[in-house]
């Protein structure tokens, strides 16, 4: 008759195995945890491993994001700070009329002499966009009608002339007999003035007056 002992392992055996499962597990916790960037091949993490929300701006690098990182129409003006935009973040003639809301610009949005003719377009301006007062007698030219006359005895020819003022400069000009009969033989600016000659073809002496028109 065979005789089965049955195992019973001893303390010291259960204190040894357990003593090498820890360890072994602890090798392999640390093995993954030392697991950095060296460890990684280059390209090998795409944006499927990374948790959403994972990347926030304590993980970018200062100054590391361009505008060919950004998507078209990806920064609105919700994600600009409030006055963190100034003229030295503008490209010069970055902004033209589309990019500027209706009514947005007042006065006080402008440099001083910052606007002259030559960014105004033709006919754009209108009585509503001129300020009451806003344009007083020293900025606008006058335009002054001048004119002479002289008398033409029958049957002669004569001339007569008007000059400009000091400080006026000649725009046109013409002249005009007093009768019919009279007709004329020149009309045509002369020096800062005008000049208008005519013959007498009637019996009887007319008057001839030459007009000119001057800016001042």
């Amino acid at each position: 008759m065979t005789s089965k002992t049955k195992f019973r392992p001893s303390p010291a055996l259960i204190i040894s195995c357990l003593a090498l499962f820890l360890a072994l597990t602890g090798s392999a916790l640390a093995a993954k945890a030392s697991i950095g960037s060296n460890q990684i091949v280059n390209g090998s993490v795409r944006t499927v491993d990374l948790r959403d929300s994972a990347v926030n701006s304590p993980k970018i690098a200062d100054a590391t994001v361009t505008s060919n990182d950004l998507g078209t129409d990806s920064v609105g003006s919700d994600e600009i700070a409030k006055d963190a935009v100034n003229s030295d973040e503008i490209a010069e003639n970055a902004v033209a009329s589309s990019e500027v809301a209706p009514d947005s610009l007042t006065a006080g949005d402008l440099a001083p002499n910052s606007i002259t003719s030559t960014e105004i377009a033709d006919q754009t301006i209108n009585s509503n966009d001129i300020g009451p007062n806003a344009v007083n007698a020293d900025e606008l030219s006058v335009v002054t009608l001048r004119n002479n006359s002289t008398q033409l005895a029958a049957g002669a020819n004569g001339s007569v002339s008007v000059p400009c003022q000091q400080g006026e400069q000649i725009l046109s000009g013409g002249g005009a007999p007093s009768a019919y009969g009279v007709e004329m033989t020149s009309n045509a600016p002369s020096g800062n003035g005008w000049f208008y000659a005519a013959s007498n073809k009637t019996a009887a002496a007319h008057t001839i007056t030459v007009y000119a028109l001057c800016l001042s």
